[in-house]
């Protein structure tokens, strides 16, 4: 199979040409969609960056010319300290943004604020999006429920998606976060898929055949496992409060968010930052890596056809 044409690209002109591309929508809404999916780039996730915005935009449009999309802004129920969004199935990465500002919002003036969003697309990590939570000084939590894929632990067949979860604390210093974010299954849905596409194997304990026996394939894939015992209960976690409470488990075209964000401030803790870093001081002297601390990169590779899709004369719609 031929190798996929690419592009080196400056993450700064994809933060920009992803911006364009999100013109119809709210600005800031499309700036912190298109930081957090180029962040998926810049760290190593193709799947969940400018390629996955491509599709995300691809297929509102689709769902626009059948009357069931909007643009600009996702429509707000604000009840005290919580609020409500319906995507109307705009694209993922607006929805999940607009929920994040939605919900700093909410913590600034009231100290907590916790939104939940239905009718969402697919958001790529939802890390990227709550740091920007945790950089405004904030504590931030989303998850994002997703199709059912992912069998329960010790089950055979899907019964919930691979529920990313994410959780973001300031660090001391601009820019500084502690970002904890991950997928409650063994792999993501995106990476089974990749693997697919290029034939290479799954990890052992990754995923389960149509027969319901252990597999590697990844083109014979019946479900996927969880990231154990601890990563089922999670997965199920992130079903209870961003799927059934949005109304989102089971729902055809559209999945379920849910944000939560907290100033440090209502709870007499304006050295968290502080308190953050001697936590990851800690965590580095035993051994560990703090996640969210590693830079992204400042370029990165990305296949032609999607750099295309975005560019401005293309109005940036594949």
């Amino acid at each position: 199979m031929p190798a996929t044409p690419t592009v080196r690209v400056d993450a700064a002109d994809a933060r920009a040409r992803a911006r364009a591309a999100l013109a119809a929508h709210d600005p800031a809404d499309a700036d912190l969609a298109a930081r957090a999916v180029v962040a998926g780039d810049a760290s190593g996730w193709p799947e969940f960056g400018l390629a996955l915005l491509v599709r995300e935009l691809r297929d509102a449009r689709e769902r626009t010319t059948t009357g069931r999309a909007g643009t600009g802004a996702p429509s707000a129920v604000v009840t005290g300290a919580t609020a409500t969004l319906d995507a109307y199935d705009l694209p993922g990465p607006v929805a999940l943004a607009a929920a994040v500002r939605r919900a700093a919002g909410l913590a600034r003036a009231l100290g907590v604020g916790v939104v939940t969003v239905r009718h969402a697309g697919g958001t790529g990590r939802v890390g990227a999006y709550v740091r920007a939570l945790a950089e405004d000084g904030l504590v931030g939590v989303a998850l994002a429920q997703s199709p059912a894929t992912v069998a329960p632990y010790g089950g055979t067949v899907p019964v919930v998606g691979t529920n990313p979860l994410a959780v973001a604390v300031p660090r001391a210093g601009q820019g500084r976060a502690l970002v904890v974010d991950a997928a409650t299954s063994a792999v993501t849905l995106a990476d089974a898929r990749r693997r697919a596409r290029e034939g290479t194997p799954l990890p052992d304990g990754a995923a389960l055949g149509p027969d319901g026996e252990a597999t590697r394939d990844a083109g014979a894939v019946g479900a996927l496992l969880p990231a154990g015992l601890l990563g089922s209960l999670l997965g199920l976690t992130v079903e209870a409060l961003a799927g059934l409470l949005t109304g989102a488990r089971g729902d055809a075209v559209g999945r379920g968010l849910w944000v939560l964000a907290l100033d440090p401030r209502a709870f007499g803790a304006e050295d968290l930052a502080d308190r953050a870093d001697r936590l990851g001081d800690d965590w580095t002297r035993a051994g560990g890596r703090v996640p969210g601390a590693r830079p992204d990169a400042e370029t990165f590779v990305v296949d032609r056809d999607v750099w295309d899709a975005l560019a401005p004369a293309t109005g940036g719609t594949p």
